[in-house]
């Protein structure tokens, strides 16, 4: 598995803020490597996974696993954070997102299934203060497809069969419909400053 190198305790900020808040590592699935994937295309709008706080701060950052597709066109996926329902599944709504949206041209992720961290960054975004207990998602919905070229997939969401993270959940489905969790979890990654 290619991983973006980072060390699990950064100094952020030392000597300019009276706090000196540190980042670290918070809830992560990061196995050895992918036995599966989840496509994005018309037909599969919506990809989640859920994950539970280990400590409260602000979430400054997460890493998903999420390549390119097969498709000869690209495309836009968008990315975001929501809270779970009474079932524990991906609230619907993507206005509950704790963050505002991350919109992402499928042309500068990674090549087709291959095995790596994507970063994505909060740096200075409101609503992001978490505490340990609370439960969230990372959804990554199909947004559209460049030139409708073909239908195959404009990203894939990689991950593991048989629900192998205790935490969490992998989730299919539709943002403004449902969610419904599957045996699947998805490789990912989040960071908390404290």
């Amino acid at each position: 598995m290619l991983l973006v190198v980072a060390a699990a305790m950064t100094p952020v900020g030392c000597g300019r803020d009276e706090n000196q808040l540190v980042l670290f590592v918070d809830a992560e699935f990061d196995p050895m490597f992918a036995d599966t994937s989840q496509p994005l295309h018309e037909a599969n709008l919506g990809v989640a996974q859920s994950f539970t706080v280990l400590t409260d701060g602000k979430l400054d950052e997460f890493w998903l696993v999420v390549t390119q597709g097969e498709s000869v066109d690209s495309g836009t996926i968008r990315i975001t954070i929501r809270p779970l329902n009474g079932m524990g599944e991906p609230d619907p709504d993507p206005a509950s997102s704790i963050i505002v949206p991350i919109d992402v041209d499928t042309s500068t992720l990674p090549a087709t299934l291959v095995d790596q961290f994507t970063v994505f960054s909060l740096k200075n975004e409101p609503g992001r203060d978490v505490l340990m207990g609370e439960t969230y998602a990372i959804v990554v919905d199909f947004v559209s497809r460049a030139t409708m070229t073909d239908v195959n997939p404009i990203a894939r969401v990689l991950g593991q069969v048989g629900d192998p993270y205790p935490d969490g959940s992998g989730a299919t489905g539709e943002s403004g419909v449902a969610f419904t969790n599957n045996t699947d979890d998805y490789i990912f990654r989040t960071f908390v400053l404290r």
